[in-house]
């Protein structure tokens, strides 16, 4: 999935895709009941919001995947945002434990404004098998793998989670920036709908199919394991790979 949105409306969870580029910008909202959630809010978030017609005031928050720019740069403007129009519901961000990018956004916007902000701020760091449970719907975060790279060079690990929605018996796995790892697979394995990342060309060295994402081979492998999945998170020159249902062939 490349640039324009895409939506699937379950029984009780929704979806849809406001973007998804590698390295541009990443935002998915989520809907159960009255509530919305954010997972990544890359650049241009609060466009992709409005121009979706969704009001920022409906969220209760944001859970980040990690902390590079491609995922948290729409943070301060949504912060901003909300502030400048006088919000008052809480509004709560969720994140990897240690993820240093997304802690500097929320202290830089704290520090400009605590004494200002017309509501409850709040902020969660998650482990590995943590749960969060908000009114209809319960978000599982996995570790997944993923590393920190400069110019396709590996550096270090980064803080890196997955998550699996579940409301009422449905499922939703987002896969978040990963190689293949066993947690993607507990992620994915029987979601009604999957958001599977797909960001490697074939011809990707070892080592950043082994630590940093996913080749479009390896993507439809994994979509495989959920009724219905949609890639993610694809390079600007990705085509051709958008959809997976079980029993089919990619489209």
């Amino acid at each position: 999935m490349t640039g324009a949105n895409m939506n699937w409306k379950g029984r009780h969870l929704s979806v849809e895709i406001l973007f998804s580029q590698g390295g541009l910008a990443t935002q998915v909202l989520v809907r159960v009941g009255d509530s919305a959630i954010l997972f990544d809010a890359g650049d241009g978030t609060l466009r992709d919001l409005l121009q979706a017609g969704v009001s920022p005031h409906v969220l209760a928050g944001v859970f980040f995947t990690h902390g590079h720019a491609d995922h948290v740069s729409g943070l301060y403007g949504l912060l901003g945002y909300l502030r400048a129009e006088d919000h008052r519901k809480p509004f709560c961000v969720w994140y990897p434990e240690t993820c240093c990018e997304v802690e500097a956004i929320l202290g830089a916007f704290r520090a400009c404004h605590d004494e200002s902000i017309p509501y409850a701020l709040e902020s969660k760091v998650l482990s590995d098998g943590e749960t969060v449970r908000l009114e209809e719907v319960q978000v599982l975060a996995r570790k997944v793998e993923h590393w920190n790279s400069v110019g396709g060079r590996l550096l270090s690990p980064a803080p890196a989670l997955g998550y699996r929605l579940s409301s009422h018996g449905e499922v939703v796995a987002i896969s978040g920036d990963t190689a293949p790892c066993s947690a993607l697979v507990d992620l994915v394995k029987d979601a009604d709908l999957a958001l599977v990342e797909a960001t490697l060309d074939e011809t990707a060295s070892a080592e950043q199919r082994t630590h940093l994402h996913l080749t479009a081979t390896a993507a439809r492998a994994v979509a495989g394991l959920a009724r219905r999945a949609w890639f993610i998170h694809r390079p600007p020159n990705g085509q051709g790979l958008r959809a997976f249902d079980a029993g089919a062939e990619c489209q």
